[in-house]
């Protein structure tokens, strides 16, 4: 009796796991009607050191930013995200590091833990929600009830569509060694421009807003690298395509 091997051909493989089946589409994503609460602040310099890869300079002062969204529509499926970031340079450009990101979806994860190496976890919960008297609160939960992220904004300034500045993310992508082996089968440093475009009312001012803010931390997670001042914040709506990124160092 002949061998019979089977049909999937390389040709046929989807481009994520598993392969007959891929999780998502290739991309670039699309996002539509995005709400995000965007902190920067001043970095405790230690703390952030201990986290940033060796390739990786620290801007001085020490400083970054966390965003807290919920992205209503996606290509991806709805889901809501926090990430961190701290700012660093790299061959002369600069970037902010993503030391940690919790979602919402599993989409959402493989694609950003396969394609760019964000190290993403699930969540619990990621909410933001408008209080009555103006304030958007932002409200992460790794686990249930445990306060890891609590920001509030109350969105009294419109400011320009420019205030939603964009910044090249960059990321350690990891792929372990399958046969257990102290080295990652590999090691990449890996960046992605998301470039959000606010939504502008049809009274020609964007989705962007100032306003007095407060961040706290409870339960330790990987987004809560201490800062020792806010340097600013915004609440905005925006629209934005996910593309493919860029390999700076393969290991």
């Amino acid at each position: 009796m002949s061998a019979k091997y089977g049909r999937l051909q390389p040709e046929d493989w989807g481009p994520f796991m598993p392969a007959h089946n891929s999780t998502s589409d290739r991309g670039p994503w699309y996002y539509r009607d995005t709400e995000s609460v965007v902190i920067q602040f001043l970095l405790d310099e230690d703390a952030a050191l201990d986290v940033l890869p060796s390739d990786l300079e620290l801007v001085e002062p020490a400083s970054g930013f966390i965003v807290i969204e919920t992205n209503h529509r996606t290509t991806l499926g709805p889901y809501s995200e926090v990430y961190n970031a701290i700012l660093c340079t790299y061959g002369g450009e600069t970037y902010g590091y993503v030391p940690g990101v919790y979602v919402t979806a599993e989409n959402s994860l493989v694609v950003g833990r396969e394609t760019y190496g964000f190290g993403k976890k699930l969540a619990h919960r990621i909410e933001l929600t408008h209080i009555g008297n103006g304030t958007v609160e932002a409200a992460v939960d790794v686990l249930p009830g445990d306060g890891a992220v609590r920001a509030t904004i109350r969105p009294s300034t419109n400011l320009p569509p420019e205030a939603l500045a964009s910044l090249p993310l960059i990321c350690l992508r990891i792929v372990p060694d399958a046969e257990g082996g102290d080295k990652p089968a590999l090691a990449q440093l890996v960046s992605v421009l998301f470039e959000a475009n606010p939504v502008v009312g049809s009274d020609g001012k964007a989705e962007v807003y100032g306003g007095r803010t407060h961040l706290e931390y409870g339960a330790p997670s990987d987004v809560n690298v201490p800062f020792t001042d806010i340097v600013d914040a915004v609440y905005a709506r925006f629209h934005a395509d996910l593309p493919y990124g860029k390999v700076l160092k393969t290991f």
